[in-house]
């Protein structure tokens, strides 16, 4: 059955559009699942385990579930760990903006990064700077981002498209996607109605993961690979030249240190 669309998303993704539409809902399941595996692999108490698995999944799940598509590019933006897809002419950044059911309209970005900056630059201005130039002039003591890394070679014409959704350990809630501009104090200014995205129940896997704990070694390997179980080595031992005994130079225990020919600074050439 055909899902209607919104212009937008033809606009920016083209053909391509019901795919990434589908594709991501099956990327946050996937990341969603693995989040919960891990923390269940882990027997822990907190849910930090969940929340590093979340967040790196956001990012890599999608990669797998798009990287395919015609016309799909990752992009690396500086200094980040992760890749974002861009596919036609949409950069995609999904964040987690809830942990409970809550109005994706009044959603804030969790936190403005340098990452965040760069990547608004492809966003909608928002409407409050907007006032401020035509009634105020330019101001020029504002901060002028420009995006580095992969983002600045990104091609004219990308369109930031955010992909908020909510979850938490026990379930993942929902999530959206649209085109925003980032307001006072984190707010996101929709310039786009935010579209729900179709979330399956089903999990696809590509290639192996991670499905059980490995193997422990048994105590009698243990005893075989201990630090202090192998041969005792063995030190070789001279005497003094006479001549230093005659002149009571103290005996040489230990080399003296080299002098360090690198420093810190070196890493920053």
């Amino acid at each position: 059955m055909s899902v209607h669309l919104p212009s937008w998303t033809t606009d920016v993704f083209g053909e391509q559009a019901p795919a990434v539409r589908v594709g991501l809902g099956q990327a946050l399941r996937n990341m969603q699942a693995n989040a919960q595996a891990a923390q269940e692999q882990t027997d822990s108490r907190t849910n930090h385990t969940y929340g590093s698995a979340r967040w790196q999944g956001q990012f890599e799940r999608v990669w797998e579930e798009l990287k395919d598509l015609p016309g799909a590019t990752p992009v690396k933006p500086f200094g980040f760990p992760f890749e974002l897809m861009i596919v036609g002419n949409g950069l995609l950044y999904p964040f987690l903006y809830s942990k409970t059911k809550s109005d994706v309209r009044t959603a804030c970005i969790p936190r403005e990064s340098r990452l965040v900056k760069e990547l608004f630059t492809f966003a909608p201005p928002p409407t409050h700077e907007q006032g401020a130039f035509e009634l105020d002039g330019f101001d020029e003591s504002a901060e002028v981002v420009k995006p580095r890394g992969g983002l600045a070679a990104v091609p004219p014409g990308t369109q930031l498209i955010l992909v908020p959704f909510a979850c938490n350990a026990s379930e993942l809630l929902e999530a959206h996607w649209g085109r925003a501009a980032l307001g006072p104090e984190r707010r996101l200014e929709w310039a786009t109605l935010p579209e729900p995205l179709p979330l399956p129940e089903t999990v696809t896997f590509h290639g192996q993961r991670l499905g059980t704990i490995p193997k422990q070694a048994t105590s009698s390997e243990r005893e075989l690979t201990s630090f202090d179980g192998g041969a005792q080595p063995t030190f070789t031992l001279s005497s003094r030249a006479s001549v230093d005994q005659q002149r009571d130079v103290p005996p040489l225990t230990e080399a003296e240190p080299a002098d360090d020919q690198t420093s810190e600074d070196d890493a920053n050439d």
